[in-house]
């Protein structure tokens, strides 16, 4: 039979583990939701609403709704069928890993000199129809990358289209060209002066409507900066883990003064409410000596091409044109 005095001290310890755990689940349960919430809302940054609307990372008035075309839509609007080019595969930053295509369409030109077009977010192949048309109208060759372009991929603000910039340079270096200017557009523009920091492969880079700093970039946003403090620091806590890196890390701005002697046009929209003039002064003012900017009198985001088709064209043929000397036209060999 148990002595009473001893099973007290028992009873006693028994009761306190019991109040431990109910407190460790109380507190446990606010601490699994608000990791979840944030969660939740680290994840809706790479789909933001204009994604969903649209899939076009545009708002200018003047800018088409593009609807998904064909190779054929393509090849009629450019009189020319563009040749698929792969420039094998890359793996997506941050915890998901997802391998990933890179694929563009190659149109050769009358020079040697290649262009690669960075499309903004969720743009259609078609989409690059109006970039291509001018260049190729100058006698370059033409390389649009179209990987991954699709909404339900959401948006790594470039991260991604660094990649993309960088082996599609790689393959066309393999295949003997030896100048290549890159035209991004939005998030392509942050890839492609993100890509250039990380590996010197352009002459030459035309930057359309780049953010400077991706943390700033959300920050801007009202959903954003409405957030309880602690909680916001979750979001941007977690959100690395999408993303790869610390968002203030992601900076187009930092990495503009790394370009190694990459000539860089930086082309701004004088009312962007997306990418404000400010982004596209730090961008400016990191490159130095190597930049110069060309504001567009429009209020849209990544639309001067539709605002001014004439003044976008002639500035990127000059820009390209100062950077580049004509030679004869080559073809990549064949994959």
């Amino acid at each position: 039979m148990n002595d009473p005095a001893e099973s007290q001290p028992a009873a006693s310890k028994r009761k306190r583990r019991r109040i431990f755990g109910v407190g460790i689940v109380l507190l446990g349960v606010p601490v699994v939701l608000w990791m979840g919430a944030a969660f939740l809302v680290a994840r809706s940054l790479m789909y933001p609403e204009f994604m969903r609307r649209s899939g076009q990372d545009v708002f200018g008035q003047h800018v088409p709704s593009f609807q998904r075309g064909s190779v054929t839509d393509v090849g009629v609007a450019l009189g020319m069928e563009p040749e698929r080019l792969d420039c094998g595969v890359v793996e997506e930053d941050g915890f998901r890993h997802h391998q990933v295509s890179v694929v563009g369409w190659y149109f050769p030109g009358k020079r040697r000199e290649v262009v690669v077009i960075v499309p903004a977010a969720g743009s259609p192949e078609i989409a690059m129809i109006p970039y291509a048309k001018f260049l190729l109208g100058a006698g370059y060759t033409v390389v649009a990358v179209y990987s991954a372009n699709k909404p339900s991929y959401g948006i790594n603000w470039g991260m991604l289209k660094r990649k993309f910039a960088l082996a599609t340079a790689r393959t066309l270096m393999d295949d003997g060209f030896t100048k290549i200017a890159a035209l991004g557009i939005s998030e392509g523009a942050a890839g492609v002066i993100m890509a250039q920091a990380e590996q010197p492969v352009f002459t030459a880079i035309i930057a359309d409507g780049s953010y400077a700093n991706l943390k700033q970039l959300f920050m801007r946003s009202p959903s954003m900066s409405r957030l309880n403090p602690a909680f916001l620091d979750t979001v941007l806590w977690e959100a690395q883990f999408w993303f790869g890196r610390k968002l203030d890390k992601i900076s187009p701005a930092v990495d503009a003064a790394h370009l190694n002697g990459c000539a860089l046009l930086i082309i701004q929209n004088r009312d962007d409410r997306v990418t404000p003039p400010a982004d596209g002064k730090a961008i400016f003012d990191a490159a130095r000596y190597n930049a110069q900017i060309w504001t567009v009198p429009s209020g849209g985001h990544g639309d001067g091409i539709y605002e001014d088709p004439k003044g976008y064209a002639a500035q990127v043929i000059n820009f390209l044109d100062a950077n580049f000397a004509e030679t004869p036209a080559a073809k990549p060999k064949a994959n």
